[in-house]
C-alpha cells in the first residue's frame, strides 16, 4: 500500500525526470546550433584533433548552463527515486514515477511552446495515464479483504 508520503515522493520523481527533459532538450539543441555557428566562423584548413575535439565539446556543454542544471535536477530526482525505492513496493513504484514523468514531461513540453502534432490526442493520453495511475493506487489499497463475519483482515487476498 503507497502512503501519502510515499506517493508524494514518487510524484515528484516524476515531476523531476519529466520537466527536465524537455529543458534538457532544447539545451542541447541551442547548444547544438550555437556550436554549428560557431564552427562556421571558423574556418581554418587545419581539422581539430580528435582528443582536442572531444575535451572542446565537453567543456562547452559544462559552461552552459542550459544543459547541466536540468541534468543535475534529473539526478537529484534518480537520488530521490532511489531513496524511495528503499520502502516502497516496487510494483508500484515504477509505473508511477514513468507515467508522471511522462505527463509532467508533457505539460512542460506544452509550456515551453513546443509543437504537438495532435493536442487532442496527446491531452488524452496524459489524462488516461493519471487515470491509470489512479487505478495502481487505488488497487494496491484493495490488497487486504475482510471477513465480514469474523472482523478478520487476510492479508494479499488470502481466503
Amino acid at each position: 500500500m503507497v502512503n501519502a508520503a510515499e506517493a508524494l515522493s514518487l510524484i515528484l520523481v516524476g515531476a523531476f525526470w519529466g520537466c527536465t527533459n524537455p529543458f534538457m532538450r532544447k539545451g542541447f539543441s541551442e547548444t547544438k546550433s550555437t556550436k554549428e555557428k560557431r564552427d562556421e566562423g571558423n574556418n581554418n584548413n587545419y581539422p581539430n584533433s580528435g582528443v582536442k575535439s572531444f575535451v572542446s565539446k565537453k567543456i562547452f556543454l559544462l559552461a552552459n548552463i542550459k544543459v547541466w542544471l536540468p541534468y543535475v535536477i534529473n539526478q537529484l530526482g534518480s537520488v530521490l527515486y532511489y531513496k524511495t525505492l528503499a520502502s516502497s513496493n516496487l510494483t508500484l513504484s515504477v509505473p508511477i514515477c514513468n507515467a508522471t514523468a511522462m505527463v509532467f514531461s508533457s505539460i512542460t513540453s506544452a509550456i515551453l511552446g513546443e509543437r504537438v502534432n495532435q493536442p487532442g490526442r496527446a491531452a488524452l493520453g496524459v489524462a488516461l495515464v493519471l487515470l491509470g495511475v489512479a487505478v495502481c493506487m487505488y488497487s494496491s489499497e484493495e490488497g487486504t479483504v475482510g471477513d465480514m463475519e469474523g472482523g478478520k483482515v487476510l492479508e494479499n487476498g488470502e481466503l
